[in-house]
């Protein structure tokens, strides 16, 4: 039978608070004194699936988490099926941002397992408590889950529950992936497709097969935009938990109409594949996603100081004129009286000098360095922290340049039309006298070229970022 015709079960559907669907009065107190040779000290959190305690571990004399299956008659063979499959996906899983697993174990009738003790809080108790979460942050926990999830992927493992409130920090703030309890073996074939998980974070394929690596990345593209953004991409409609799911096949993403200032436009890329409605659409493995993030990664950068970046400049605009001199002493030649008869060649040499700034920004187009930069190390970023994109770079150096290319234009123009007077060399004089005034009163040390540019001038440490202009 092919998925599309397989039998669809609704099971374990999570919403927002989820806490309300169930009795948790008789969680408030300890269920019991202790689980095994874990001692429970206080209740940590709860949710459909059961509830979590901190604990003591008696034999090895250190305080762990308690995971408790909530006991009920009807479905509870299935549960401890499922606390076993947590255990197990999760304890083949030998990776820094996965959660570890210690023991899994049965107190009379309630299954229980212990794994690492964090101090949290959870990404989602974070957006709750309306903190906010930056973008940089947002990426490189993003990054950690992928990699998680690609370690996971080679053991045929779908976590199947990818969102926020399993996402807990650590001392360190990084992030540790937990609560396999609904992961899969993306290798199964069963017939029977059940639903389970939280209608948000859910891709649109559920309903018709079985999860996969592609459904988890859709969650976790719920996941950044939530992080990053404060709310759902899109709102889902309807009454029933299925008609809430089935409004993933329609819903558009609704990005921010004013874009986020350390936000860079490529996320919208990223979070568009993520949250494609074919799965084919979306990436082929979690470590094409890791390294698309990683190139929206803000990166740490030193801001350069003043003096090598003007000794930079001077070191471009010396060359630049180097190169320009063949063209222009000829041209200044030719326009006096002696020279009359050759006159029209000087349009010729004109265009042709044009070949020093197509040459020079081609270069720059082409994500290399200038030669002050270079003698300097010095290298541009975006405002993010990001290697700009190679139109910024052009239209950043076209201004920053302007001496070289207007300067032999001004000059030509003040000889030519003795009515223009000095005006051309003037306004030119002045531009660049302004840009670099700027450079001098802004908190971030910014010429103007930069500012309308969102542009920085920082120290060239990373040696192997490809975008080193």
């Amino acid at each position: 039978m092919s998925p599309l015709n397989a039998t669809i079960t609704i099971t374990g559907i999570d919403e927002p608070d989820s806490e309300s669907a169930f009795d948790l009065h008789s969680y408030n107190q300890l269920p019991r004194q202790s689980y095994g040779h874990f001692e429970l000290d206080r209740k940590l959190g709860s949710g459909g699936m059961g509830a979590v305690y901190r604990a003591l571990d008696t034999s090895l004399q250190r305080f762990v988490a308690v995971k408790v299956m909530r006991y009920t008659d009807h479905n509870m063979d299935s549960r401890i099926a499922s606390m076993l499959r947590e255990a197990i996906a999760q304890a083949r899983l030998n990776h820094p941002n996965v959660v570890v697993i210690y023991y899994v174990g049965r107190e009379g009738e309630e299954p229980f397992l212990a794994m690492e003790l964090l101090p949290g809080p959870t990404l989602a108790e974070k957006l709750k408590s309306g903190e906010k979460i930056p973008y940089a942050d947002a990426i490189r926990f993003g990054i950690q889950v992928a990699s998680a999830l690609e370690h996971a992927s080679k053991f045929g493992i779908v976590h199947g529950d990818i969102k926020p409130g399993n996402l807990i920090l650590t001392s360190e703030n990084n992030i540790k992936l937990s609560d396999f309890g609904l992961s899969t073996i993306a290798s199964d074939s069963d017939k029977k497709v059940a639903v389970s998980g939280t209608p948000a974070y859910l891709a649109p394929e559920l309903l018709k097969e079985p999860g996969s690596i592609q459904s988890d990345m859709y969650a976790l593209g719920v996941t950044l935009f939530e992080l990053v953004f404060g709310r759902f991409p899109f709102e889902l409609k309807g009454e029933s938990v299925r008609e809430r799911l089935e409004s993933h096949f329609d819903a558009t993403i609704d990005f921010p109409q004013n874009w986020p200032q350390g936000v860079p436009r490529d996320f919208a890329c990223v979070i568009e594949k993520l949250l494609a409605k074919a799965p084919s659409d979306r990436y082929r493995s979690f470590r094409e996603l890791e390294k698309e993030l990683q190139l929206i990664q803000p990166v740490n950068t030193t801001t350069a100081a003043i003096a090598p970046r003007v000794m930079a400049y001077v070191a471009d605009q010396a060359f630049l004129l180097l190169c320009l001199v063949p063209f222009v002493v000829p041209i200044l030649f030719l326009m006096g009286d002696a020279f009359q008869g050759w006159q029209w060649t000087i349009p010729i040499l004109a265009f042709f000098s044009l070949s020093v700034p197509a040459a020079y920004l081609t270069w720059v187009y082409r994500g290399r360095r200038s030669l002050g930069r270079y003698l300097f190390q010095l290298r541009i970023v975006e405002e993010n922290g990001l290697p700009p994109r190679s139109e910024q770079l052009v239209t950043r150096e076209v201004l920053r340049n302007a001496l070289s290319w207007l300067g032999p234009l001004a000059i030509y123009f003040t000889l030519s039309y003795e009515w223009m007077l000095t005006i051309p060399e003037f306004i030119l004089v002045l531009f660049v006298a302004i840009d670099a005034s700027v450079m001098f009163i802004t908190n971030k040390r910014s010429a103007l070229h930069d500012l309308l540019c969102h542009s920085r001038v920082v120290l060239a440490v990373d040696r192997n970022q490809n975008k080193s202009s």
